[in-house]
């Protein structure tokens, strides 16, 4: 089942990409940050109030904000 980065995700669960953004520009830039496709990523923290989600990818700590979470979908391993 697909899920998205914006869903309930505990800072255990470990997921994978399945799905990016439909937008070409955004998905670039997604890619170049490293989230591609069948990557392996965790939640690191939650910003209150709707703030911004940080992942764990690649030995690294990157933030994106709720909106762009949203569009990508994952899987839980």
């Amino acid at each position: 089942m697909l899920y998205t980065l914006a869903e309930k995700l505990t800072s255990t669960q470990r997921v994978v990409i399945r799905r990016l953004p439909d937008n070409f520009d955004l998905t670039s830039k997604l890619i170049e940050q490293g989230f591609a496709l069948k990557t392996e990523i965790s939640l690191a923290h939650k910003a209150p109030f709707n703030g911004l989600l940080a992942f764990h990818l690649h030995g690294t700590k990157i933030c994106l904000a709720p909106s762009v979470a949203q569009q990508i979908g994952i899987e839980i391993v």
